[in-house]
């Protein structure tokens, strides 16, 4: 098939560690090696690079404008933004349970609206298990730019939220993401999973060889690794509220990299680790003693149901 008749794939991304680029290459593997679809890859680069590993204050710094998406400029896009895509898929990593700043910055072109409306997108995320709000965050955004979202790839990092409260910060303000004092795993998502979303993948580069994308039809329903965890539904919902709150109060004292801004930010990361600590065990705690009314179980089935669209499965 010549490359004028062959489907075209954009894949929009950004990978702070490395690792979701590892993702969408396991991902993206069935669709490059066939001849008849044509991939693009899309890499953000913002104007000021994000450092890896974050420094403690740059880290928590990009907090505020992350809830209030108010990204940072990006560097131009190098993709045509009229080129007619059968496809688009965005990778992202939620950043304090919002999309990472270069993801929203990109979205917020005026390029983006050109390349998404009236088609399909697929999100691919990578994350320590919280990503319920990044993606109502994202699925507004694709409907602003009028594009049409069909599936929803969904990787969490390997072992339990006790092990990854540890694990996760380590990566990310060291780089170290080895076994850590022979209890907790590595970090990240585990190397299994990762080779595991190759059928998603395969089931995509058969979906684009009929109608299915074009019809902007759900095609990774039983394929994709897309849970709605119920424990952390409400632990999300208060988080939000709070980020909304402190980030409003951070950003009155200046902009990102701002001095007046660097005690409040320490004050807010103590606050922070104490409220996972604490509260996302309480609220855990209160979900299950709700849980034993049937009106409140029926109202988490709804929340499970809203959150995994455009399909997925609630686990408890």
């Amino acid at each position: 098939m010549s490359l004028a008749n062959a489907k075209k794939v954009l894949v929009v991304h950004f990978s702070q560690t490395g690792q979701l680029s590892r993702v969408l290459a396991s991902l993206l593997g069935p669709l490059e090696t066939d001849p008849g679809i044509q991939v693009v890859q899309e890499y953000l680069e913002p104007e000021r690079p994000f450092p890896f590993p974050w420094p403690l204050v740059r880290f928590f710094d990009v907090f505020p404008e992350c809830v209030h998406l108010d990204p940072p400029p990006l560097k131009p896009v190098a993709v045509d933004p009229d080129t007619d895509f059968d496809l688009i898929i965005i990778g992202y990593q939620p950043w304090f349970l919002s999309p990472s700043l270069p993801i929203t910055a990109f979205m917020v072109l005026p390029e983006a609206r050109r390349l998404m409306e009236g088609r399909p997108v697929v999100t691919t995320i990578a994350c320590r298990n919280m990503w319920l709000k990044a993606q109502e965050a994202m699925k507004r955004m694709i409907a602003d730019n009028g594009g049409r979202l069909i599936d929803n790839v969904v990787l969490v990092d390997q072992g339990s939220p006790a092990a990854t409260f540890v694990t996760t910060p380590r990566w990310l303000l060291t780089g170290r993401k080895d076994r850590f004092l022979g209890i907790f795993p590595e970090a990240g998502v585990s190397e299994r999973d990762i080779r595991a979303v190759k059928a998603c993948g395969e089931r995509l580069r058969e979906a684009l060889k009929g109608d299915s994308v074009a019809a902007g039809k759900p095609v990774l329903e039983g394929v994709a690794p897309t849970r709605v965890d119920r424990r952390y539904i409400v632990a999300e919902k208060m988080g939000w509220r709070s980020f909304r709150i402190w980030g409003a109060l951070i950003r009155t004292l200046g902009p990102p990299g701002s001095a007046l801004r660097v005690p409040l930010l320490l004050i807010y990361a103590l606050f922070l680790a104490t409220a996972i600590l604490t509260v996302v065990p309480l609220s855990i705690l209160v979900r299950r003693i709700l849980e034993l009314s049937p009106t409140y179980r029926r109202h988490l089935d709804v929340k499970a149901a809203h959150y995994a669209e455009p399909y997925g499965q609630s686990s408890d």
